[in-house]
């Protein structure tokens, strides 16, 4: 290979099955379907068009990267940030890309207050004439996923909504909650509000300061509910009102819901920086590598400097804007194995929301793979819906290999589950065939596709 036709990216796209599927949701809807879960969706001008976040299925990616090579480290979320109530508001991974290869692959940002501004020790007396160091401001630890990728959205624009209604029914039911249930009631309609910070007697006893002549005697009334008493209850809440309670008339009426899913097919494209995994730029006021980390590492020989190399000498003018570091053989999961992992992983993909009703398959039926020496991910919109199912739009994807021949280094390779394309035939006749007598096509399964792209790494 040539070093003009060296691999810098792996660019590809995939499309999976979902038929009867909710694999991100948006909520309860709005207007008519306020009482409906809905899939998250967007407009093409005249439809609703369902999809999946890039974030939540790339969510998906690195969890599967996880199972499938339980030899990595587990790098799980952790919480780093809380706000006044004492919620968590920020969370992060281990910002280690060297030893945790999801972090090198998916980025991560850990951003600080202040960032870019100049640290000042209380007997800091440099001059202000005097050239600032980088060394000396606040920096964000910001590392860009390599990894680049779409929404996952559907080829249908109509014709894919299906609704899904039912009914929990119920046999028994909870006969202390209830009989809170029939005590916030009463409490309800003679004006005794809720709040968070009360329980009942809290609110019973402001009853009895409002009402001194309707006092309740809050023992016999825990009384009645630990011997589940409901009609005595309601007898002594109905007598200290003279208002009509809407106690519970049936505490075991079905529980309706509807989910409105999607039957259609989900594309996405994507594009993995080759080149970046293994590479950690430390430049200005934004670093990939916490500087304790780096220098850690660097001592440990698992990163070497790699600032004076072209083209980082020039671009970190000379060294005076920070460093480059790259990882060494000391590192046991190369870049290589990194990649290789991510497009195996990809091609038995698995995940998605409301899977214990809406179970789905999202291993890629379609999966194409090509690498390049730049960042165009070009495998875009190649799929149509027909009336005998999806297909894949052979003229245009000639058309890109023809138009980018000179800038894909690998073959370009079609991963394809049978019966599934509705023009099969006519993909696996590319099977081996060049175009423009540069590029060849290769035709197998998904999984065989993502072993395949191994090769060429």
């Amino acid at each position: 290979m040539t070093k003009e036709k060296k691999l810098t990216h792996i660019a590809g796209t995939f499309l999976i099955q979902a038929d009867a599927s909710f694999l991100n949701g948006a909520g309860l809807g709005q207007g008519e379907d306020k009482n409906m879960t809905i899939p998250k969706t967007f407009s093409d001008g005249q439809n609703k068009v369902p999809y999946v976040s890039s974030q939540s299925w790339k969510r998906w990616l690195r969890d599967t990267l996880s199972e499938e090579n339980p030899n990595w480290p587990a790098n799980p979320l952790r919480a780093i940030g809380w706000n006044p109530k004492g919620n968590v508001k920020k969370l992060t991974s281990a910002l280690n890309p060297i030893d945790f290869p999801d972090d090198d692959i998916f980025g991560y940002m850990q951003a600080e207050a202040g960032q870019g501004q100049r640290i000042v020790e209380e007997d800091d007396e440099t001059d202000d004439s005097e050239e600032e160091s980088n060394s000396g401001r606040v920096k964000a630890v910001i590392r860009a996923s390599p990894f680049m990728a779409s929404l996952l959205y559907s080829i249908q624009s109509e014709g894919w909504k299906g609704e899904d209604e039912g009914f929990v029914h119920l046999k028994n039911y909870d006969a202390e909650k209830l009989a809170e249930e029939e005590i916030n009631r009463f409490l309800d309609i003679n004006g005794i509000k809720k709040d968070k910070k009360k329980n009942i007697w809290s609110r019973l006893e402001e009853f009895n300061q409002k009402f001194k002549d309707k006092k309740i005697n809050t023992d016999e009334i825990k009384k009645l509910i630990k011997e589940n008493d409901l009609n005595a209850l309601r007898n002594i809440l109905s007598s200290k009102t003279d208002k009509e309670i809407p106690f519970v008339k049936n505490p075991t009426s079905p529980v309706p819901y509807k989910t409105r899913f999607f039957n259609t097919d989900l594309q996405a494209i994507f594009c993995l920086n080759y080149g970046r995994l293994g590479v950690y730029w430390n430049i200005g006021d934004r670093i990939e590598l916490e500087e304790s980390k780096a220098k850690k590492a660097h001592q440990e020989e698992k990163i070497k400097d790699i600032t004076n190399e072209e083209p980082y000498k020039t671009l970190s003018e000379n060294g005076k804007l920070g460093k480059v570091y790259k990882i060494t053989d000391k590192v046991s999961i190369t870049p290589k194995d990194r990649a290789s992992a991510l497009f195996k992983s990809l091609a038995v993909l698995r995940g998605g929301a409301k899977q214990a009703q809406f179970g789905t398959d999202v291993a890629p039926k379609v999966l194409i793979l090509g690498g390049l020496n730049c960042g165009n991910p070009i495998f875009n919109h190649l799929f149509e819906d027909s009336d005998k199912g999806p297909t894949l739009n052979i003229e245009t994807f000639k058309e890109v290999i023809k138009d980018y021949a000179d800038r894909i280094v690998t073959p370009v390779i079609v991963g394809l589950r049978s019966g599934y394309l509705s023009n099969e035939d006519k993909i696996k006749e590319l099977d081996k065939k060049k175009i423009e007598e540069k590029v060849e096509i290769l035709v197998m399964t998904p999984l065989e596709a993502a072993n395949k792209i191994e090769e060429f790494i």
